[in-house]
């Protein structure tokens, strides 16, 4: 630690627990806006950014067909796998 930093410290530390709480939010506030990129910078042109979900049941869906059962669905990935596995050969 640089004396520079020492000697802040030692100041910091005499404020009051409200005061280094600003100190920290300050500190932190002007980190971010020094090294947080740019909205522009962050994300490559070519990506779509997906809204976050805040509702799961609008991910609920009802298309598993009524006369298959989970075991069925299993039993067909397993096989996929075994044929994808097979193939490679």
């Amino acid at each position: 630690m640089t004396t520079r930093v020492e000697q802040m410290l030692e100041v910091a530390e005499q404020l009051s627990q409200t005061e280094k709480l600003e100190l920290i939010q300050a500190l932190s506030q002007s980190l971010l806006r020094y090294y947080r990129p740019r909205e522009a910078d962050r994300i490559p042109p070519h990506v779509q950014r997906t809204a976050p979900v805040s509702n799961l049941a609008s991910l609920a869906a009802d298309f598993w067909p009524e006369d298959e059962t989970a075991d069925d669905i299993n039993d067909f990935i397993a096989q996929q796998r075994r044929e994808d596995r097979l193939s490679d050969l």
